[in-house]
């Protein structure tokens, strides 16, 4: 029995989950963050046959930190709480007997603005889910100074206690856009924050820095299950400003080689030596929010790098 167990615990440590994010349901106007209830359908049908469980961002939080196993485990996160998702989503999300975890743009709430839920309907979704923080105005928090940051996290906070009476402990980046010094000011209010980088999870995962993996247009929801997290002792960007000189890292895997990837830049196969590999691509960023991949076939690990204005 004792053989048996110290065989199987490799397998159980590789284990991962997925996270997945959603904006908008049924709403073409805006393809980019749009997901059809159809194919929000065909996810839910492939994870009900395959014999995977869905669970909150809360509950999967506390399987890491217990070390329970992760494997087939997959939560659903919904961004900006669209009042889409509320009239054709959580129907869906009801029939399946799915929760998820719903990220309050708190503002456009509290104001009622037009396209997003009221309190009362956000209230409504805590039959079927937990509520997470997703920031005051949705600003773009890099731009902002540090007492700009602290006091749209405080207007967020503010809002919770008034309408819903607590206040979450997990926190969605705005735009999926932040660096270390955002990072480290959103901490001194949340302990447990989520990005938009695509990966998967495991008892590596920093949960302060939580991936997830985006679904909009069509999916191909089985690719998705898949990936794995692909573990670096260091990943360094070198750059001259808004010019990214050179990408290296360390890696923990033993691979052949990786696969980086730079928005604008595109991919570029690279040799690992000794686990470590470098890419030197001199490429000056186009856009404000990129993303730089490392991918080992289905291995990825993933940070966005912002342009500095």
């Amino acid at each position: 029995m004792k053989k048996l167990i110290l065989f199987l615990l490799p397998l159980w440590l590789l284990a991962e989950a997925h996270i997945f994010v959603l904006h908008r349901i049924d709403d073409n106007r805006y393809p980019y963050t749009n997901t059809s209830s159809k194919e929000l359908k065909k996810y839910f049908d492939y994870l009900k046959t395959h014999g995977y469980k869905v669970v909150k961002l809360s509950t999967l939080i506390e399987m890491i930190k217990n070390k329970k196993p992760l494997d087939k485990t997959v939560v659903f996160t919904v961004d900006d709480s669209y009042k889409s998702f509320y009239k054709n989503g959580l129907p869906l999300f009801k029939k399946y007997g799915y929760p998820f975890t719903l990220f309050v743009y708190t503002k456009a709430t509290t104001q009622k603005w037009g396209d997003f839920m009221n309190w009362k309907q956000v209230k409504k979704c805590t039959e079927q889910g937990e509520l997470g923080v997703h920031s005051w105005a949705h600003p773009h928090l890099a731009k902002l100074s540090d007492e700009e940051i602290r006091e749209d996290t405080q207007k967020a906070i503010k809002a919770f206690k008034k309408y819903i009476g607590f206040v979450p402990d997990i926190y969605s980046y705005p735009y999926g856009e932040y660096d270390e010094r955002v990072k480290k000011i959103i901490k001194e209010f949340f302990p447990y924050i989520v990005n938009q980088d695509p990966g998967a999870i495991d008892f590596t995962t920093p949960l302060d820095n939580i991936d997830r993996i985006a679904l909009t247009g069509e999916v191909n929801i089985e690719k998705k299950l898949k990936l794995k997290r692909l573990h670096l002792k260091r990943l360094n960007i070198k750059r001259d400003k808004n010019k990214i000189i050179e990408i290296s890292g360390e890696l923990i895997d033993n691979v052949p080689y990786v696969n980086v990837y730079l928005t604008g830049y595109g991919w570029k196969g690279v040799k690992v030596k000794d686990k470590k590999f470098t890419l030197s691509p001199n490429f000056t960023l186009k856009k404000y929010r990129n993303r730089v991949i490392i991918r080992y076939n289905y291995k990825i690990i993933s940070k966005v790098i912002l342009k500095e204005e």
